[in-house]
């Protein structure tokens, strides 16, 4: 069991990996929401900047419209034809249309203004919601990966002069002279009599059969 200060690694090639995984979702996670910001900030910004801009551009030119449709319509009422004052239907109507297109104006303005404030709302929640993240993408994983950069060296340069060792008595059992010598001493010598069967002797309590040839 690995002491207290240890490390019990298994594969130094996990922390490598590790280290690749965070710096990929690094990568992803910051475009990721470097575009999300930039679509709330734009989002925000048409709201709050084109759209009152282009209705009050609309509201003028129905403004004009009204006004030069109005004197048309007055002028057509006031004009006769063979002692007959005109109906003008077609002056009201285009009066009643420029109206209506004023009104139509005002209502997108009210909903502009309506949307810039929720939008301005939610974008600055988001924000806040975001925020955390957004450090620990910029600060947090940054050290991650810087030390798990760190450990990986470390764990390579202790195991440097193991693997030298390891070689090196590789080499060293693998020589032809230094096969009998072993870390306990020289190897121990066993006489040659040892090795033979023992023979009890013959006390004459039993006879060796003798082979009988025929003359």
């Amino acid at each position: 069991m690995p002491g207290p200060m240890s490390a019990n690694v298994q594969s130094i090639d996990a922390i490598k990996d590790v280290r690749v995984a965070l710096i990929r979702f690094q990568e992803r996670a910051t475009t990721a929401m470097s575009d999300l910001r930039q679509k709330v900030d734009r989002t925000v910004a048409w709201l709050e900047l084109d759209r009152p801009n282009y209705w009050q551009e609309q509201e003028r030119r129905a403004y004009d419209l009204v006004a030069s449709t109005r004197v048309a319509y007055e002028t057509c009422k006031l004009r006769t034809v063979a002692g007959r004052r005109s109906d003008c239907i077609e002056e009201k109507k285009a009066l009643e249309r420029a109206k209506m297109r004023m009104e139509y104006i005002r209502e997108k303005q009210q909903a502009v203004r309506k949307w810039m404030v929720q939008a301005g709302k939610e974008a600055n929640e988001y924000r806040s919601r975001t925020s955390n993240f957004m450090r620990t993408l910029e600060n947090d994983v940054p050290l991650m990966i810087a030390q798990l950069g760190r450990m990986i060296d470390a764990i390579e340069r202790y195991s440097e002069p193991n693997l030298v060792n390891v070689t090196s008595s590789s080499v060293v059992s693998s020589s032809p002279e230094k096969e009998s010598v072993t870390d306990t001493g020289p190897a121990e010598v066993v006489p040659v009599d040892a090795a033979l069967p023992v023979v009890p002797e013959n006390d004459g309590s039993s006879e060796i059969p003798r082979m009988e040839h025929d003359e």
